[in-house]
């Protein structure tokens, strides 16, 4: 008892000492000359630092001072440091186990040719939050996420990189009405915006989109005059331009298409039936559908496939490229199935095999015709029926949540 006494005497001092007013002119004194430091300091170059820590390191700055927080929380280091993110991108994987999704993020190889050994690559964790079945997860866009809560009926906007997120407002839709949203980012405008829509039975009836960033997080109502049906439930967005699969009044296949800028819709017809399922990848600038011979993935035994490239979007002209994989994918190395991630801008077609551990990333660099399976580390502790994702060219980005 004594003893109990004694630590909580000792506990009461220590909490009057810092609160005593020396102490906290102590302090301050410190912090001034620290904010006075900074302001000696030319901007570009303060900026130029705070650009080189680890994103860690930056939250921690935040709450150094007034001044440092204003000047990592403004728009010309977030932007600066944005820039410098695009030059050093990243895989960002997700796994969703029982009711909760987590987020991890590897370096992104550059020009990986190594046949002769399995190469690893360890992740960084970054967040895990409560979800109760996460339906879709869309594409990472400018290091942002939209996230589908099934369960909740919410979509939710994340930022893995700053370990934050919000909750869109919900819309005024019809009664047994499903709701679509894909994320798009304006690289002109710097805007990210959700594009929503609203389904009655299988047609697309109310087209709506908000706009982050603006401070105004209200639902805007805009007109589509092409009429399409079951939109895909995947998207991606190449330089402003939102693109997504759905089926035209004729059953026929199209490719939509969404400038976030100016918020107008074209389309696209498709290459060839059956493309409303294919997979939509950035092939070195261009919009690009793979296909595996009759399948949309590869498997061990594929000796090749087939991308569709959009050359002219106004003319609606594609052209089929053919790529024979090399020998060496046959081996037992390969799993059996994998699926289509993308293309890095090094040349390099990017596959997934999650079904079991351990996972793999696998490299196809079709200039050099060579095969790489990459391990993929520090993800330890997932069953085989988690499910697990991975998106190709992530940005760390360190704009706040706050800031919309």
């Amino acid at each position: 008892m004594k003893k109990q006494a004694s630590l909580s005497a000792m506990k009461a001092r220590r909490r009057n000492v810092s609160d005593s007013p020396q102490t906290n002119r102590r302090r301050s004194s410190r912090l001034s000359a620290i904010d006075e430091l900074l302001l000696k300091i030319p901007i570009d170059l303060i900026i130029e630092i705070f650009s080189r820590l680890p994103l860690k390191s930056i939250a921690r700055c935040r709450c150094v001072s007034k001044q440092w927080a204003s000047v990592l929380r403004g728009s010309d280091f977030t932007q600066f440091f944005l820039t410098k993110a695009l030059a050093r991108q990243q895989l960002l994987f997700y796994c969703q186990k029982e009711k909760e999704v987590s987020f991890f993020s590897s370096v992104q190889p550059q020009n990986v040719v190594d046949e002769d050994s399995s190469p690893t690559a360890a992740v960084d964790h970054h967040m895990t939050f409560p979800f109760q079945r996460a339906e879709t997860i869309s594409s990472s866009v400018n290091g942002f996420l939209c996230i589908n809560d099934d369960r909740e009926v919410v979509w939710v906007i994340c930022n893995p990189s700053t370990r934050q997120s919000f909750t869109l407002p919900k819309m005024k839709t019809r009664r047994r009405s499903r709701k679509i949203k894909f994320l798009g980012y304006d690289p002109i405008e710097k805007q990210h915006k959700v594009l929503a829509m609203i389904m009655l039975e299988k047609s697309v009836v109310d087209h709506q989109v908000l706009t982050l960033g603006n401070g105004n997080m209200t639902w805007r109502l805009i007109e589509c005059g092409i009429p399409h049906y079951f939109p895909g439930l995947t998207s991606i967005c190449i330089n402003g331009v939102l693109y997504y699969t759905a089926r035209g009044s004729s059953v026929d296949d199209m490719i939509v298409c969404f400038d976030v800028r100016s918020e107008k819709y074209s389309f696209v017809r498709a290459a060839e039936r059956g493309m409303h399922f294919a997979t939509l990848i950035n092939f070195q600038g261009k919009l690009a559908s793979t296909k595996a011979a009759r399948h949309y993935f590869i498997s061990g035994r594929s000796k090749s496939f087939e991308i569709w490239i959009l050359d002219d979007p106004e003319k609606h002209e594609w052209s089929k490229c053919k790529f024979r994989l090399p020998l060496m994918w046959g081996s037992p190395a390969v799993k059996r199935f994998v699926s289509f991630v993308g293309v890095t801008a090094t040349n390099e077609f990017v596959f997934s095999s999650f079904s079991s551990e351990p996972f793999y990333v696998y490299y196809y660099n079709f200039v050099k015709n060579s095969i790489t399976r990459v391990q993929i580390e520090g993800m330890g502790g997932f069953k085989w029926d988690y499910r697990v994702g991975i998106f190709l060219n992530h940005v760390e980005d360190v704009k706040l949540m706050e800031l919309f």
